[in-house]
């Protein structure tokens, strides 16, 4: 190997750097660093000849040198090469498909957004949208005709300034925790709308884009005006008097016992003079929805009987216990402490019971009757809130 066809390798493996850190805009720091490994041996070799001959000959140095040389040269060349077959490439059979597959992914990431704005404008809940930093949000149409609040984005503390100051707090809260640990939450607050508070009913979503919390909640109005009883659904459309003892007349043909509780719900109209029948309507509605929860899941399991006072049909002997452990406890399982907007309150009833067995002998009406009677005795009972009939 000679002195020029170690030169002629230095300058093509430099030009061979050179040209693809121009042509593509980067800068290859692993072809740097060995090509300057590489002309530095031969730099020492050529300055301090005495230092590389100590270890080995200058022929033998120069011949295993050059080969080494000459094998870096090739590789930054296929490389280089290689390169510019997949520029060529892409060039002249790709990119044609690729800006049709773009455009086509424009095409449907359009529809998309159309489709959602759509979707959006058909709901009857309004939706908010919060900021990342749960600071502000921004509103669909159905929001503002709900709330009457005209601006499509706002801050929150500007919107927690129309929210009535009793119900603030926990509406803040609410939002505020939300997170994985609490992907949802269901709050009822009131919201100033002309001058006079409005209530409505926020349920919240959290999910996760880009490793950052996202929220977005649906709202919608409780109109007084749409229901002529209690202006709640929850409760309007519970069966009354007359289909309990429909219901009565079939179950007790079966050869299964059951249990019949009358339920009052002493406290609620002195939450309505205090509060107002809206707030009372409410909780009346939250405390059915939990009893139902615990206890009467299956149709026809609770009935409506007059404004405070409801019947409930415990078909499993399993729900019976724990209700009668929560009754001997004092728990919050029956006497539940419930939150509309700022407004906080436990609710207690009082409870009437009754079994029936397939062998029992009274009419409907005595049975009716006997659990109305039960009820009216704890009632007057200062010191316990249910009476078990037959004990």
């Amino acid at each position: 190997m000679n002195e020029m066809f170690t030169y002629i390798c230095l300058a093509v493996g430099f030009a061979l750097i050179l040209g693809s850190t121009l042509l593509y805009k980067k800068i290859r720091l692993w072809k740097w660093i060995l090509y300057l490994l590489v002309g530095g041996i031969y730099a020492v070799f050529r300055f301090f000849p005495e230092f590389v001959g100590r270890y080995v000959a200058d022929a033998v140095f120069l011949e295993w040198y050059g080969y080494a040389l000459f094998f870096v040269t090739l590789l930054l060349a296929v490389q280089f090469k290689t390169k510019i077959k997949i520029t060529q490439n892409l060039t002249d059979y790709d990119f044609f498909e690729m800006e049709k597959e773009l455009d086509e992914l424009k095409s449907t990431s359009e529809l998309l957004r159309l489709r959602y704005i759509s979707t959006i404008k058909l709901m009857n809940q309004g939706l908010l949208f919060y900021n990342d930093e749960l600071d502000g949000w921004f509103a669909s149409e159905q929001f503002a005709k709900i709330t009457g609040i005209a601006a499509s984005e706002m801050k929150m503390e500007d919107y927690a300034a129309l929210i009535h100051p009793d119900d603030r707090g926990q509406y803040l809260s609410a939002v505020k925790k939300a997170s994985k640990k609490t992907p949802m939450y269901d709050i009822k607050y009131r919201v100033n709308r002309e001058g006079a508070y409005l209530w409505v009913e926020e349920h919240g979503q959290v999910f996760e884009f880009e490793k950052k919390t996202q929220v977005i909640s649906g709202v919608k109005g409780i109109d007084i005006k749409l229901f002529p009883d209690t202006l709640i659904h929850e409760l309007d459309s519970l069966p009354t008097e007359q289909p309990l003892f429909q219901h009565l007349a079939q179950i007790t043909k079966e050869p299964e016992s059951f249990y019949l509780v009358m339920i009052q719900l002493t406290n609620i109209p002195d939450i309505n003079s205090r509060f107002g029948r809206d707030v009372g309507n409410l909780m009346i509605a939250e405390y059915v929805k939990k009893m139902r929860f615990h206890f009467a899941k299956d149709i026809n399991s609770i009935f409506r009987i007059t404004g405070i006072q409801f019947a409930l049909i415990i078909r499993e002997q399993r729900k019976y216990d724990v209700m009668y452990r929560a009754l001997q406890s004092g728990g919050d399982l029956i006497n539940l402490l419930i939150n509309i907007g700022g407004i906080q309150q436990v609710v207690y009833p009082n409870l009437g019971i009754i079994k029936h067995e397939p062998w029992s002998t009274f009419s409907l009406n005595e049975f009716v009757g006997l659990a109305n009677k039960s009820l009216e005795e704890a009632i007057r009972n200062p010191k316990k809130n249910y009476s078990v009939f037959g004990e």
